[in-house]
């Protein structure tokens, strides 16, 4: 019937209730406008063509294909099909009825999974084709009219070339960042591999000055709305703990006491959010004041110019080179998997290993070899 300028409708049964369910249209311009579409509507459900995906959660029907793709595929294939399911495309799409999800949604999703190398670029693409083969199936079961995969690009397997510094490159930087009031996050970004909205939203809680480390909690993203805020982390495995070098640790107890100081004396002004990295009046640092800085840094130093990000880079080659196990610095870097990393510095590995089997044909046999490999 119609209702205002809107009409309701009968439009089915829910395939995951079992219940009737009806749909509201419009609303629309005006009443001749609305019974137009009335009839239009009606024509629809009468001739099939009108679907009923809209109580239906992307989360729900996922866990639905994957237990109709446990009867057809072999169990390698579902032990490669379910992490990518429940641990990122639910978490992260779930909560979008099917007739919601967007090519936009799907590529923002991508886009953040490769800025913040949650996974490899190489493991975004294996996901894309999981999930696009599922709303394929979404439409075989009428669920879906389109597939919005269709709309979107995932990254490409071939990865941006980082840049990274060796170690008189990061102690040159250092040095020339010392006095700057950005200096202590520079020394974290180089010696704890941090992502910038990680390293912004640090608190002074999270760092444990007894057992020299600090926990990853928080991070300064950006809101659905525009703008920033302080919020959770994206995922799970970037919740992480990182153990700190005893003379980074002597850094923050500096940088800490001339912080209250500078507190006490601006107390009518300043909001304290117990940021180690805070404005003037206590408010989290944005983003982009801190890019600006950092290139008025980086040209000062006149080093090689690489980016931000590239610092993660660096400390993860740095610590790679000096042959600390890969698994650890996942942990730090907080991959979700050890394959992310090595995929990630796989041009590292091989300098390491022969390295490595230098070192023990040394130890082992006596020999020392012709071609010295530094780790």
């Amino acid at each position: 019937m119609v209702d205002g300028y809107g009409f309701r409708l009968d439009i089915g049964i829910n395939p995951v209730t079992g219940k009737r369910v009806q749909k509201r249209f419009g609303p629309f311009k005006g009443k001749t406008v609305a019974r137009k579409e009335l009839a239009k509507k009606i024509n629809e459900i009468e001739s099939g063509t009108l679907l009923n995906p809209s109580d239906i959660k992307l989360g729900v029907f996922l866990k639905q294909w994957l237990d109709h793709k446990e009867k057809h595929v072999s169990k390698g294939t579902m032990a490669h099909y379910r992490p990518y399911v429940n641990k990122h495309l639910i978490p992260n799409l779930g909560a979008l009825k099917i007739d919601q999800l967007k090519p936009y949604h799907i590529q923002e999703f991508y886009d953040h999974y490769a800025e913040e190398e949650i996974l490899s670029n190489q493991s975004i693409v294996h996901m894309h084709r999981i999930l696009n083969n599922a709303l394929k199936t979404a439409i075989m079961w009428e669920l879906a009219n389109k597939n919005p995969c269709d709309g979107i690009k995932p990254p490409k397997p071939e990865k941006y070339e980082m840049q990274v510094w060796d170690k008189p490159d990061v102690d040159e930087f250092l040095m020339v960042a010392k006095k700057d009031r950005f200096y202590i996050i520079y020394l974290l970004a180089l010696s704890t591999g941090m992502r910038k909205g990680e390293l912004l939203g640090l608190k002074w809680q999270d760092i444990d000055f007894t057992n020299h480390d600090l926990s990853v909690r928080r991070a300064v993203t950006r809101k659905k709305g525009g703008g920033f805020e302080i919020g959770p982390l994206k995922t799970e495995n970037s919740y992480r703990n990182i153990s700190l070098f005893d003379h980074v640790m002597e850094e923050l107890e500096e940088y800490k006491q001339e912080q209250k100081k500078y507190i006490m004396k601006n107390r009518k002004t300043y909001k304290d959010q117990d940021l180690v990295m805070a404005n003037s009046n206590g408010s989290f640092i944005l983003p982009r004041n801190l890019d600006r800085n950092w290139l008025s840094t980086l040209e000062e130093s006149m080093l090689r110019k690489i980016r931000f990000h590239d610092m993660r880079h660096t400390h993860a080659t740095l610590m790679l080179k000096q042959g600390t196990h890969p698994k650890v610095v996942q942990e730090r870097l907080g991959h979700y998997s050890i394959s992310v990393t090595l995929d990630l510095y796989s041009h590292v590995l091989p300098n390491i290993q022969k390295a490595a089997a230098e070192q023990f044909g040394e130890q082992i046999f006596g020999i020392k070899s012709k071609n010295k490999h530094s780790i």
